[in-house]
């Protein structure tokens, strides 16, 4: 069989799950929804958190432990928020934060986790956004919160991520998501649980000028060798899925944070 002949087949095997990646089939569930159809979880506080010590409704609230004003929507979110972070706080992950992962050395700034590690005369760079990135495992549609089992619906962060492989001045960047819903299978066809949204080579910094081309018109047997490319250097489906719970324990970390923040905003603190 002539390569081009190779080339051909490998484009048809692409051609229904490339275009499937730029689906996004289930629209992304809400904390809320996730709680509601959670029976563990009491969306809705049943009494005042012990946390929240503050009765008055009036202009001023003489406590003494705070120096706001707490009106009756405060109080109410208070009330909330300190329900809400005990049920969050119950459901985060005891593992302990790690430093490495799958030989990838990992820096935690904010919402951005950063991953690196060398390989034969390259510097490999991996960088991860978290924000925006949760979603759940089970469509919208199929959450009916009045059934008696209602499907847990577990809280994933799959986020957008950038692979830098760097030599000297030369950058090859990839541009990453994973691949949400990609349907039935198709006979044949690959098994990837992320795909390349963006290839990019150039020197120096990248910026609007620089040239990119999209993953999904590269030529299908390209396509293969370039994921093949990331394989050796650590980037595959299994890399994938432990830098997704990274992610999703990461968010859940920030998330926790943000709602003690407010909670001590509201309150005055």
């Amino acid at each position: 069989m002539s390569f081009s002949v190779v080339n051909v087949v490998r484009n048809v095997s692409r051609v229904v799950p490339v275009s499937m990646r730029s689906m996004r089939l289930t629209k992304p569930i809400t904390r809320s929804l996730w709680y509601i159809s959670n029976p563990t979880n009491q969306f809705v506080p049943s009494k005042l958190s012990p946390a929240f010590k503050h009765t008055p409704l009036g202009s001023a609230c003489p406590c003494g432990e705070c120096r706001g004003v707490h009106t009756r929507g405060d109080k109410e979110l208070i009330e909330f928020l300190s329900e809400e972070i005990a049920v969050e706080k119950k459901g985060m992950s005891k593992s302990k934060d790690v430093s490495n992962l799958d030989g990838f050395d990992v820096k935690h700034n904010g919402a951005e986790i950063a991953l690196s590690k060398k390989f034969n005369d390259e510097q490999i760079e991996i960088t991860v956004n978290v924000n925006h990135s949760v979603d759940a495992d089970i469509s919208e549609g199929d959450l009916n919160t009045k059934a008696d089992n209602p499907p847990q619906a577990e809280m994933k962060s799959r986020p957008h991520f950038e692979v830098k492989l760097i030599k000297g001045k030369q950058v090859t960047r990839f541009a990453c998501s994973y691949i949400q819903d990609a349907g039935e299978p198709v006979e044949d066809a690959p098994n990837d649980i992320f795909t390349i949204d963006e290839l990019a080579v150039y020197e120096g910094h990248h910026n609007e000028q620089t040239y990119a081309v999209a993953g999904d018109i590269l030529d299908g047997y390209m396509y293969d060798l370039l994921m093949n490319l990331l394989e050796e250097r650590g980037v595959s489906n299994e890399f994938a899925e432990k830098l997704s719970d990274l992610a999703t324990k990461r968010e859940h970390q920030l998330f926790v944070g943000l709602l003690e923040n407010l909670q001590s905003f509201v309150q005055g603190k």
